[in-house]
């Protein structure tokens, strides 16, 4: 993938740039140096993505986790196997040597229900619940699977009260959440009034988001309107009858309603909005209500880890010139200024790798990026796998420079800009990347898709 962009300038302009561009290059080229020695004497060496780390590894990562209640842990591709199986490998050791006992993915929250039921009591087939996410086609893969096993492994001879529970976060496919408070409402004889396609339902059909956002682009402004104000008349429903909820259920269930509700508001918000930059506004607020509703309401006083995207869980402003105009503040940087240091982010980088034609989403190909960008410093550290704690680097030094000036980060098929200082805590880095392996219904399911 390359870093480079195209200058459209008049001939002078161009040349006044390219000079500059040059002149700066040696400072960089200075700086990136004193990042990537620095960075040879910090990391965390994670050899063997297989099996755990050694004392010495486990106790450098629990000094850099340190004392956080939540920790985000970033991808650059969601379908790389590598960054799956190191995540996954963080992911065990916080549950089951430093406490963590919260897993919220980067999944619709309804959709996720089932696959907290499997890890705490066994009950359902997995494969099949993870052919049936909303985002089954970034996480139904065998890597993936094999985490949710060992979590129902963790859970088998544990007290309800220590067991790990997995929670969905996104807001893109609210459907099944507000058939279920339809049907909890109707069952307790209160009327909301409203009909599934009142309430946009027909237009989720499928929960694949970027359809539901194409049948909503088709809707006059006037419908997007109407279907906000049938949202709000959902909300004020359940609050209007909470008393006679509550009596004729319980606390818990009225809460869920009420989440599944707001979950439905949000994700309608995100549908309707006009353009990219306004809807990943809404989604990322989306994403970070609802994970800390689930820390205040679900697992109170417990310590949970985010899964998802780096451009969701960084805490600082990114931007996608190859997409989009305009800037983003992230889930993560809500969640720390609501959690303060209590939340820290790991973000991801890799050097190289490639993808077969014959899986999705076919034919990729990753060089060895130059070094003046963050996956392509790492890179030059030496180590196969590793964690790195950008949080020690001394004030005024070169690589505190070089960190805090906008670096190109890899994000699926594009490309981020921002700066590694403000965005994240600590780093990880794969050297050789794979193609994460679909499960056979993950499989078939593409298939159908091309059919």
């Amino acid at each position: 993938m390359s870093y480079r962009y195209e200058l459209k300038r008049p001939l002078l302009l161009y040349f006044m740039l390219a000079t500059l561009m040059m002149s700066c290059a040696q400072t960089q080229s200075q700086g990136s140096k004193a990042f990537v020695d620095w960075a040879s004497k910090q990391a965390i060496d994670m050899k063997d993505l297989n099996s755990g780390l050694g004392k010495k590894e486990l106790w450098s990562l629990r000094t850099v986790i340190g004392s956080a209640r939540v920790v985000g842990i970033g991808e650059s591709r969601h379908d790389t196997r590598e960054q799956v199986l190191l995540k996954g490998l963080l992911v065990r050791h916080m549950i089951e040597d430093f406490g963590f006992r919260a897993f919220i993915l980067e999944e619709s929250c309804p959709h996720a229900e089932p696959l907290d039921r499997y890890v705490t009591s066994g009950k359902g087939d997995l494969r099949e619940i993870m052919n049936q996410l909303a985002g089954w086609y970034l996480w139904d893969t065998e890597e993936m699977l094999e985490l949710f096993q060992w979590m129902r492994q963790f859970n088998a001879d544990r007290e309800a009260d220590d067991m790990v529970h997995v929670f969905g976060m996104d807001i893109t496919a609210p459907a099944r959440g507000v058939l279920d408070v339809i049907g909890y409402c109707n069952g307790l004889g209160v009327d909301i009034g409203l009909s599934e396609p009142e309430l946009g339902l027909d237009l989720q059909q499928g929960d694949f988001w970027p359809g539901t956002w194409g049948k909503y682009a088709s809707l006059s402004d006037d419908q997007r309107i109407e279907l906000g104000k049938n949202y709000e008349k959902l909300v004020e429903t359940l609050v209007a009858g909470k008393q006679t909820l509550i009596a004729s259920s319980s606390v818990k269930e009225y809460e869920h309603a009420m989440l599944m509700a707001e979950i439905g508001k949000m994700g309608n918000a995100f549908f309707s909005s006009p353009d990219r930059i306004e809807g990943g506004v809404i989604r990322e607020r989306g994403m970070a209500a609802t994970a800390l509703w689930y820390l205040d309401n679900e697992m109170p006083k417990r310590k949970a880890i985010i899964w998802a995207h780096n451009l969701h869980v960084a805490t600082g402003t990114f931007s996608m010139p190859e997409l989009m105009e305009g800037t983003f503040g992230p889930m993560g940087m809500q969640m720390r200024d609501v959690l303060g240091e209590d939340y820290i982010a790991i973000g991801a980088t890799f050097g190289e790798g490639s993808f077969p034609s014959d899986l999705p989403p076919g034919d990729r190909q990753f060089e060895k990026p130059s070094p003046e960008v963050m996956d392509g410093a790492l890179a030059e550290v030496g180590l196969s796998n590793f964690l790195l704690d950008i949080r020690n680097v001394e004030k005024n030094s070169e690589e505190r420079k070089w960190l805090s000036q906008e670096r190109a980060w890899i994000a699926q098929d594009a490309e981020s800009l921002l700066v590694p200082a403000s965005s994240f805590d600590l780093i990880y880095f794969v050297k050789n990347i794979s193609r994460a392996q679909p499960t056979p219904l993950a499989l078939e399911r593409y298939q159908s898709m091309r059919n």
